[in-house]
């Protein structure tokens, strides 16, 4: 996996994901189980949620003094807001409901601990401003990474070929920004202990995985047993194995411990659509544009 990160050349090619080829009148043609359909919502509402996490990237001194920082975090959330936006079409191109005001539904009713959190993480940023970015690019390392992950076992497990070219164009754009996150956490967690210190105390302290507090705990225990097959599966191996490389955090197991607490496990073959690694139907790969 390539975690280079250049500024100019990611701003150059940044944009929102191509959607141009899609043919949506393919996407009611290969059925989904209400369990897939329910994983797709979720990430629909995790990536239009971008927005309400940029106000605290945008409060830290990092994002006023620094170069890289302003010019990125404007073109992350404009690709991420696209993101939800693709599985918003997809959605309605399949036949399911999508509120319009869906977005202002899921800021209201956010978590009493989601709402805590951007105060806390105002008061830390003024107290520590030089280390508390370090939390913040780890923080968004984990919660890229677990996206990435999420995206290609979600192809996996659906064998929707409409679905799955989505999520391909999508999952070049997640690992950019995973790249940019990971190189300023490694950057950052390297050259001050204080950073490691305080990244990892508020990590064990407040992290929960890429979604919770927008949406309910059951969602993410669904999305973590539907893609994820729980404490049974070895995805989650593949993100905490990425972010123990990062200064301080080789005791990272936050997702493991979530998934063991929460009593997350393999979900029942009948959540999914095909037995993985077959179809019952090779899609036209012209008309998905792959």
């Amino acid at each position: 996996m390539d975690i280079t990160f250049d500024i100019e050349r990611f701003m150059e090619g940044s944009g929102r994901v191509d959607l141009t080829d899609v043919v949506w009148e393919d996407v009611p043609r290969y059925p989904l189980t209400p369990e897939a359909l329910r994983a797709v919502r979720f990430f629909m509402i995790t990536e239009s949620a971008t927005f309400y996490y940029l106000r605290g990237l945008m409060k830290t001194k990092a994002a006023m003094e620094e170069p890289e920082f302003a010019p990125f975090l404007c073109a992350w959330a404009y690709e991420e807001e696209f993101h939800g936006r693709a599985f918003a079409k997809f959605m309605q191109a399949y036949g399911e409901p999508v509120d319009a005001g869906y977005r202002g539904k899921m800021f209201n009713g956010r978590t009493a601990g989601e709402r805590i959190d951007e105060l806390g993480q105002a008061a830390i940023s003024f107290v520590i401003p030089d280390d508390w970015p370090a939390t913040h690019m780890a923080w968004g390392a984990i919660q890229e990474m677990t996206t990435y992950v999420a995206y290609g076992q979600l192809m996996d497990r659906c064998k929707h070929p409409v679905l799955e070219l989505l999520c391909r164009r999508i999952m070049k754009q997640e690992l950019k920004h995973f790249s940019f996150y990971y190189q300023q956490a490694n950057k950052r967690l390297e050259r001050s202990r204080v950073a490691q210190h305080v990244t990892s105390r508020v990590l064990k302290l407040a992290w929960t995985p890429v979604g919770d507090g927008m949406s309910s705990k059951a969602e993410v225990a669904h999305a973590l047993s539907f893609l994820f097959d729980g404490a049974d599966g070895d995805a989650i191996e593949q993100v905490e194995k990425r972010i123990r490389a990062l200064p301080g955090l080789e005791w990272f197991n936050l997702l493991s411990q979530y998934v063991e607490v929460n009593g997350i496990r393999r979900p029942p073959a009948s959540f999914f659509a095909h037995p993985r690694g077959a179809r019952d139907e090779e899609p036209d790969r012209a008309s998905v544009g792959v």
